[in-house]
């Protein structure tokens, strides 16, 4: 039987890009009737591709793991135990280093950097997300200075309800009664998880708003990705650059009007005595910012959100190592908050494998 002697050249997605199989030197391949079989060299290179992809998702969610929770539990080290309380600062430098440690990545020639935005693109499409992931950065620094490491993940699965919320007033997102039930049972849960840790001698009611100030700002940035950057794609070194520059520059400049006199007072000294300790944590914020964008950009934003609840989940019982005083009815208020958190990830799913595939948006 004769084959083919052409054939169209066939795609296949890797990392979000494409790359071309030649189908002339894959008709050689045979079957086991001694048949031509179209394609069938084209085996190896598709399992090599899906091999590849499965390591980049697991390397870069590991990483995120790692490096999120370290962060947290460093800064609060950092922050309470070691009396560093310069949130601007500490936040604003880690910014700013990953965005140099981005940009000599892509000068030595390891990522192709796309040209800089213009001064009237980032000024009305890139400052508002700027403004809004360096107070969502603040918020939720100034609240690990009160509350518990435990409590502050149980609040965090606030975060995709709130995110929702919004996005449904922009109409950016249409809500189904699955949905509805999901961000009920995530407040609900949430609620009465708080509920319980209000009554606490020593409560700090700054510390909780000043986190649902984050996560209201968090939010925010979510919606201003979708509406302002639409289907722009920026790499994982584009992201720190072009936005973690910014703002680390907007933090940095705030630390000066607001944390300056602190910080030449005893706050260097500190930093000067623990060089290693404050070094750790600038690089830390680095590589979560990486990570993120990393993770986001291989995996897709919702298996990130449900690796972020499962390592929500982990610092919890951390915090609980640590000495945070977790009660019976918070772990159940939790648990319902997570159940819901489950329900959602379902639904969006659902609706993610009922379209057509898209340009990733960034996120």
């Amino acid at each position: 039987m004769q084959t083919r002697s052409a054939q169209k050249k066939q795609q296949y997605p890797l990392n979000g890009k494409l790359s071309s199989a030649d189908d002339d030197s894959q008709s050689i391949a045979a079957s086991e009737n001694g048949k031509a079989v179209p394609g069938a060299a084209e085996a190896p290179q598709i399992k090599q591709e899906a091999i590849m992809q499965a390591v980049q998702s697991t390397c870069a969610l590991v990483l995120y793991l790692l490096s999120s929770s370290l962060i947290i539990i460093l800064n609060k080290r950092l922050m309470v135990d070691d009396g560093f309380k310069f949130p601007l600062a500490l936040t604003g430098l880690s910014q700013v280093a990953g965005a140099l440690a981005a940009w000599i990545y892509c000068k030595m020639g390891m990522m192709k950097l796309g040209p800089a935005p213009s001064t009237h693109f980032f000024a009305t499409r890139l400052m508002p997300i700027v403004l809004c992931a360096g107070g969502a950065l603040y918020f939720g620094n100034v609240a690990y200075l009160s509350l518990s490491v435990a409590f502050i993940q149980i609040l965090k699965v606030l975060t995709p309800a709130v995110t929702l919320a919004i996005c449904a007033m922009f109409g950016l997102e249409k809500l189904t009664s699955s949905l509805l039930i999901s961000i009920f049972m995530i407040t609900a849960g949430t609620g009465a998880a708080t509920a319980v840790e209000v009554g606490v001698a020593g409560f700090k009611w700054m510390g909780f708003l000043s986190f649902l100030l984050s996560v209201l700002m968090e939010a925010v940035r979510v919606v201003y990705i979708q509406l302002l950057l639409g289907k722009l794609n920026y790499n994982a070194m584009e992201v720190l650059i072009y936005l973690g520059l910014p703002t680390g520059v907007l933090l940095l400049g705030a630390s000066a009007i607001w944390e300056l006199e602190g910080l030449q007072a005893y706050g260097l000294s500190l930093m000067a005595h623990k060089p290693l300790h404050y070094s750790a944590a600038v690089f830390m914020g680095f590589l979560v910012n990486l990570s993120t964008a990393f993770a986001i950009k291989v995996t897709g934003s919702l298996t990130f959100k449900v690796v972020g609840c499962v390592k929500n989940t982990m610092l919890v019982w951390v915090g609980v190592l640590m000495g945070d005083v977790v009660t019976g009815t918070q772990l159940w208020g939790y648990s319902v908050s997570v159940f819901g958190f489950a329900l959602y990830t379902y639904e969006k799913w659902q609706q993610a494998s009922s379209k057509p595939s898209s340009v990733k948006k960034v996120a």
